[in-house]
């Protein structure tokens, strides 16, 4: 079986033919995704994109499931930006 690679977060990651961003991230230890929305962890979760735990932006673009997006060789894949619409500030 051959293996490819995409980056996370600038670090090389291997991943197999048909795997999703999520699964090879799993299967080279890397859970923690980053801050996500309130105090959770960004992280790999349920598996089937109804958590949206696993957001991350592949390529700069809007943010994807990694459990739902095949993996693909050369891609830049880094934590999923909040849209500003998305920022809740607390005022006094």
């Amino acid at each position: 079986m051959i293996d490819d690679t995409f980056f996370w977060q600038g670090h090389p990651v291997l991943f197999r033919p048909g795997e999703t961003f999520a699964a090879a991230l799993r299967r080279s230890v890397l859970d923690d995704l980053g801050p996500a929305m309130g105090q959770l962890r960004g992280r790999y979760f349920c598996g089937i994109g109804a958590c949206q735990a696993c957001l991350v932006s592949v390529n700069g673009a809007a943010p994807a499931e990694a459990c739902l997006t095949p993996a693909r060789a050369g891609v830049q894949l880094t934590l999923a930006a909040l849209p500003v619409s998305e920022v809740h500030r607390v005022t006094a």
